[in-house]
């Protein structure tokens, strides 16, 4: 299993890195700076369903620069009975 790192995002747009808030202005150098280390670093999303399709873009292009690999987390909904 390889390293993965945290990256939440709040309706509000704040951004947690393993619960470290982080300003968006900053969030390249904090990825950057947290994955230094990691041969192969796997970035785990997780969105706010309030926030638009862009901000997960916005987010996604900032791993692609930084060519880490990033996958989002899904939670599933269980139908009421």
């Amino acid at each position: 299993s390889k390293p993965q790192i945290s990256l939440s995002v709040t309706a509000d747009k704040t951004y947690y890195i393993n619960n470290t808030a982080v300003k968006l202005d900053q969030l390249e150098n904090a990825l950057k700076k947290a994955t230094q280390n990691i041969n192969e670093p796997l970035i785990v999303l997780r969105f706010d369903n309030a926030l638009t399709v862009q901000d997960l873009v916005d987010v996604l292009q900032i791993g692609s620069n930084l060519k880490i690999k990033m996958v989002l987390a899904t939670q599933t909904i269980t139908p009421k009975q």
